[in-house]
């Protein structure tokens, strides 16, 4: 347990932003407080297997404002989690200029898996599918490693397994000059940080610029992006610079062969950010995995076609997940 006294973001923190009020906290195991919710399925709604939302990098819940609510009314509880430095969660100790004050494995995908387990457990869920979006790919990949036996399914949008630098628009340049801006960021007053990514706080323009950029696609509304360049804008960038330097050093290469957990990858054509390549390796590299292509899908593939994920979804959950859980049960148990 860290000696270091855990940074809270002050009640509200998130109330410009946030989609869905985080009614829930754990105290993780560094002392960190991890803000979280379920969205319950409605009283007479077939029971259907809990469904763990792991969210992107510098995302709140955004992603999931369609998604989420229809899995709910199609019976599965969702959990939606702040991982820790995003939206109302916390980190162990505050993070000070630059983000100097935290220590490497104050943030790691590893130690953002545990966290999620964390919360598996105070939800008392024994067992999830574990959906995944962008960094959640890789943050989902590393909850399959640290306890396969809490997966029940593993649904993989729009992500990489490792290091999405090397692949950003199809090319490691922005893997090469990582450092540089790194150092930049870190280096800079947080009010010079905070003006500069004002920007982001003029919703229409932002989505736009994203547009352009290819970032995002024409399907990925002002009204859906909005809520996530809020929080953007919000976050504090130089603990979004150590987050994505966590995500520069992971990767779950090594693991994605062990994965027995049915996989669904949603794949989108046109990602920039992690290109269909990321998508297809992992494919091919899970023994238990399926894909659905988006050819004309973005980055922002959950806010793009939600009514086809959720679709894509219910049809596998019946077909791998339900199925194996029900041969499971049959069997005693016996994976």
């Amino acid at each position: 347990m860290s000696t270091a006294t855990p940074f809270d973001p002050p009640a509200g923190a998130d109330a410009g932003y946030a989609v869905f009020a985080k009614d829930r906290t754990t105290r993780v195991d560094d002392g960190t407080r991890i803000a979280w919710t379920v969205l319950e399925p409605a009283p007479d709604a077939r029971a259907r297997t809990p469904v763990l939302a792991v969210n992107g990098w510098s995302c709140s819940d955004a992603y999931w404002v369609h998604i989420a609510p229809a899995l709910a009314a199609l019976g599965h509880p969702v959990v939606l989690v702040d991982a820790r430095g995003h939206g109302a969660s916390g980190l162990p100790r505050h993070p000070g200029r630059g983000a100097r004050d935290l220590e490497r494995g104050d943030i790691t995908i590893g130690r953002l898996a545990r966290d999620l387990r964390a919360v598996l457990d105070e939800a008392d869920v024994d067992r999830a599918v574990v959906m995944g979006h962008s960094m959640g790919v890789q943050v989902g990949l590393e909850v399959d490693r640290l306890a396969p036996e809490r997966v029940a399914g593993l649904v993989l949008i729009a992500g990489s397994y490792e290091n999405p630098l090397k692949t950003f628009m199809g090319l490691p340049l922005a893997d090469l000059v990582f450092p540089l801006g790194k150092a930049a960021v870190l280096s800079t007053p947080a009010p010079v940080l905070r003006l500069a990514m004002a920007p982001a706080r003029a919703s229409a323009l932002a989505a736009w610029l994203a547009r352009q950029a290819r970032a995002a696609g024409p399907k990925a509304t002002t009204d859906d992006m909005a809520p996530y360049l809020r929080h953007i804008a919000s976050a504090d960038t130089a603990v979004m610079i150590r987050t994505l330097d966590a995500m520069r050093r992971h990767s779950a290469a090594d693991h994605l062969r062990h994965v027995r957990a049915p996989t669904l990858v949603l794949a989108a054509g046109r990602d920039t950010f992690t290109p269909p390549r990321c998508s297809a390796r992992m494919f091919e590299r899970i023994p238990t995995a399926e894909v659905q292509w988006f050819p004309e899908a973005h980055h922002t593939l959950p806010i793009e076609e939600p009514d086809q994920i959720v679709e894509a979804i219910d049809e596998w959950h019946t077909r791998r997940v339900a199925a194996r859980e029900g041969a499971d049960e049959a069997a005693g148990g016996v994976r």
